[in-house]
This record gives structure tokens, C-alpha cells and sequence, in this order.
């Protein structure tokens, strides 16, 4: 089930014509523990892979998080394709399996996403608004902040529309730097973190990069959520 929908993602790697080895680069591979009230639940693993010259700022964001909840195994396997300066998605896909089943496609058109939702309830379409300054940060999904990296030196204080497809919901949020901070991966220290916060909605949250601009840690206290990057490798 995961293949099939990873599919139309996996394909547009060979479709590129005259692509190199040296135009399929690695930008982050790692991995996230993820905790919950404190205590440890899974993992998540992720890459996010430029596509092409890196002129064309296209890339291909993947990951998967399994989860040992309460009330049983959560997975989730999301592929994001995404372009541009401002790394505008084009197309997401997530499955949810375990304790819940659904899968979500998203695509754009038009300065919309158009967001079906397949579940055991049934298909649902949706619609939410794309365009400049908006961003897909699923639920659960610690990696996809990476796409908050084009916005981070755009000063003080930066209005985002913040998609989750999993949610339901889209809400404006407010992106702003708290400052910079100690912070241990891995054992390492990075004596330089910047702390980022992003309020808006009933989730608002911090976000650790270092200055290559990788996440280092990801916290959301209403959902007592925390994502630890493993290794600075």
C-alpha cells in the first residue's frame, strides 16, 4: 500500500532526461525520536533529496514515523515535491496506517491545494489556499519544517499560512526568531541553535535549525510533542 501511493512521487526521479548522479544530491538524511508527554514512541526517518540543477529548486521531501501509542501502532509515510525559490509545494501524499487509516493527496492548481482524503468513512475533497507564503506542515511530520527555510531571514516577524492536511485546517501563523540558543544532537553540542517560534492557531510552536539550516529539534507544548534530530551527521 505504501509503494502505491509513493509511486508517482518515486517516478519523476528517471522522467528527468539527461539527469546525472551528480543532479540527485542528498541535502538532509537523518532521522527524529519523537517523544510524547516525555516519553520516547518512535522514530522518524527522513530525506530531502534536490532533483535536477539546483538552479531549478526542485526536491523531493520523504519520510516515514512509526509510533507505539497507548491505543496501538501509528505509521505514516508522507513524499513532497516541491519548487521554487520559496520551495512551493506541487505535490504531497501521506498514508496513515494503524490506529488510524487514510490516505491524503494533495495537489495545486491555480493558487489552490485540492486535498482528497480517502478513509474508511469515505472521500472527501477539500480546498485550501495556496500561493505565497503558504506551507504544508502535516501533522506528526517533524521534517517538513525544513520548509520554513526559505523564510527565515525575512526579518522580525513573517505571516505564513500553515496547511495540515492531516488536521483538517489551515491557519495564519506568525514566524519569528526567539534567538539563539545551546542545544545537544546527538551527544554534540551546537552552540549557536537559532530558536525559532510559530504562533498562531491552537498548535503554536518552536523550531531548533543550526546554520546549515537543518532542524534540530521540534517542540509543539500543546500536544506535548517533541521531535530530536539524532546525529549532526
Amino acid at each position: 500500500m505504501i509503494r502505491r501511493m509513493l509511486a508517482p512521487l518515486a517516478f519523476l526521479i528517471p522522467l528527468v532526461p539527461g539527469m546525472a548522479a551528480g543532479q540527485n544530491v542528498a541535502l538532509d538524511e537523518n532521522a527524529f525520536r519523537i517523544y510524547l508527554n516525555g516519553e520516547p514512541v518512535g522514530r522518524e526517518e527522513f530525506s530531502i533529496r534536490q532533483i535536477g540543477p539546483s538552479q531549478q529548486h526542485r526536491l523531493i521531501l520523504r519520510g516515514t514515523v512509526d509510533l507505539e501509542l497507548e491505543d496501538g501502532s501509528l505509521s505514516l509515510a508522507a513524499a513532497m515535491e516541491v519548487q521554487g525559490e520559496t520551495l512551493g509545494v506541487s505535490t504531497y501524499q501521506i498514508k496513515v496506517t494503524g490506529t488510524e487509516n487514510t490516505d491524503i493527496f494533495v495537489n495545486v492548481t491555480d493558487n489552490r491545494y485540492l486535498a482528497r482524503i480517502v478513509s474508511a468513512s469515505g472521500e472527501q475533497l477539500r480546498e485550501f489556499r495556496a500561493g505565497p507564503g503558504s506551507v504544508i506542515l502535516d501533522q506528526g511530520v517533524a521534517h517538513q519544517y525544513f520548509l520554513l527555510g526559505p523564510f527565515l531571514e525575512n526579518g522580525p516577524a513573517v505571516s505564513l499560512s500553515v496547511l495540515s492536511p492531516r488536521g483538517g485546517n489551515q491557519n495564519r501563523m506568525t514566524l519569528s526568531l526567539v534567538g539563539q540558543e545551546e542545544i545537544r544532537v546527538g551527544g554534540v553540542l551546537v552552540p549557536d541553535a537559532r530558536r525559532f517560534h510559530l504562533e498562531g492557531g491552537n498548535s503554536p510552536r518552536d523550531i531548533w535549525f543550526d546554520n546549515q539550516g537543518r532542524i534540530l529539534r521540534v517542540e509543539i507544548p500543546s500536544q506535548a510533542y517533541v521531535a530530536e534530530r539524532e546525529t549532526l551527521s
